[in-house]
């Protein structure tokens, strides 16, 4: 039943690897893209929205990314979600250039992660963005030939864009993934060389931080019983579980998902050949394929607007304040949802929907950094600034990390107080910062209410996301 496992995971990625894995997706759709006869994609789709990968869309005969697999995308990347969202920051921050990771998959190469340049001229690349040219960088770091360059980086130049790539690798080898960055031609004079660099930088932290987790002891897991008549896809989704939590031998994968060591190897090789598992040279060892990272990154922006535009209305409404649902964006709050009411007689809040804020000046602006360190929020922070701004800020930072709530007086609207509290996706890092808004004298006399308003907007957001 290898084919059919091959089969289930590609339905999956042709689900999972879209700009937005939650729209939904027709069953005609499905099996075009697989090849089949729509009655066996039907069937294939019912199997795997049974095991959660899978969940039905709105319209007839539709599929969207299921919470299953969201939840799967997130603890397979949690113990690298915050190196790598500093790691690209930073690179992106150095550069003012678009700076993404990629991943590889049956189906091809993937952006899997993304910090956008704010460049009005900009290279674009977005998450789920499928990468096809064979001129590219990255296809070409994504081949065992690209590790062989004399450069700790590849380059390649296709119309107006240039692309600076080098290969993120396990200790023992095995290529995991592709730091990438672009930028526009006429850029290359001034920015080429810090760009190099802020590749291989970016590559050696995401690198040191996945050497530090794979040399991590696992703790022992009891063996386990399959279930009766498990099918071959409900074995191999097993096995991918066990490999989110870390890489494994083919002897300890088996005890742990309860089969047999042959049946275990067939179903890791199946899952191989899918793209979802990826292999040290020596194939001592086995880990979930990075390509699968990308799934709750591309639901999350998304679910947001879907799920928390109504959640902010309700607050703001209840509360008689403004809502706003913001996420990072480079060092900029970029506002997804806002819900504005009235101020008071003779107020009016602006609107801040769909446009991106100086760090600094927004108002979940230290919530979005709190997962960051001291030390990482000074290398990220604008150097336009003084060394006070950023000392009020890191004291920002380290007050809604300790209380899980902060309220400031806004840093250049006078009369506006802010209360924020962060939104956690499903690998527990902070994906959004959910704020509640008012006029400085309602929000104190206020106070303990509108901070229970945010702390529970965040929390509701949250759980959409998990």
């Amino acid at each position: 039943m290898s084919s059919r496992v091959v089969q289930g995971l590609a339905a999956v990625q042709v689900v999972a690897g879209r700009r937005d894995p939650t729209a939904p997706l027709s069953v005609g759709t499905i099996s075009r893209e697989l090849g089949v006869t729509l009655s066996s994609a039907s069937r294939l789709c019912s199997e795997l929205e049974a095991a959660g990968f899978l969940g039905r869309g709105d319209a007839y005969g539709t599929y969207r990314l299921g919470r299953d697999a969201i939840r799967l995308s997130g603890g397979a990347a949690a113990p690298f979600a915050r190196t790598v969202r500093f790691a690209l920051t930073l690179a992106a921050q150095q550069t003012g250039e678009t700076v993404f990771l990629t991943a590889r998959s049956a189906g091809g190469i993937r952006v899997i992660d993304s910090v956008e340049s704010l460049w009005t001229l900009h290279s674009p690349a977005d998450v789920g963005d499928l990468v096809a040219d064979e001129r590219s960088a990255v296809m070409r770091t994504a081949t065992a030939a690209a590790v062989e360059s004399p450069e700790p980086w590849v380059e390649s130049t296709i119309g107006m864009s240039v692309e600076i790539a080098a290969p993120v690798l396990t200790p023992a080898g095995a290529h995991v993934a592709v730091v990438a960055l672009r930028l526009p031609i006429n850029r290359v004079g001034q920015n080429l060389p810090r760009a190099r660099r802020a590749v291989v930088t970016a590559r050696r932290t995401i690198e040191r931080s996945l050497a530090e987790w794979i040399d991590e002891p696992r703790s022992p897991e009891p063996d386990l019983a399959a279930p009766a008549g498990a099918s071959a896809l409900e074995a191999a989704f097993r096995i991918l579980r066990h490999f989110a939590a870390g890489p494994d031998t083919v002897a300890g994968t088996a005890r742990a998902v309860g089969l047999r060591p042959d049946r275990t190897l067939r179903l890791i090789e199946s899952c191989r050949r899918a793209g979802f598992v990826w292999a040290n040279r020596d194939q001592s060892r086995y880990g979930l394929g990075w390509i699968v990272h990308g799934w709750y990154r591309a639901a999350a922006a998304p679910t947001i607007v879907a799920g928390g535009k109504p959640l902010a209305a309700e607050i703001a409404n209840r509360t008689r304040t403004c809502g706003f649902i913001t996420v990072l964006k480079g060092m900029r709050s970029f506002t997804l949802v806002e819900e504005l009411e009235m101020a008071g007689d003779g107020l009016q809040m602006s609107s801040w929907l769909g446009r991106a804020h100086p760090i600094i000046g927004s108002d979940g602006g230290p919530t979005l950094l709190m997962d960051f360190g001291a030390q990482e929020v000074t290398q990220l922070f604008p150097t336009r600034h003084t060394a006070h701004e950023l000392d009020v800020f890191l004291k920002r930072v380290r007050r809604v990390d300790r209380d899980g709530v902060l309220s400031m007086q806004a840093f250049e609207d006078a009369g506006i107080v802010s209360v924020s509290a962060p939104v956690r996706d499903s690998s527990g890092t902070v994906a959004a910062a959910a704020c509640v808004v008012g006029t400085t004298q309602y929000m104190q006399a206020n106070a303990a209410e509108v901070e229970a308003a945010a702390r529970e907007l965040a929390e509701r957001v949250s759980a959409l996301l998990r």
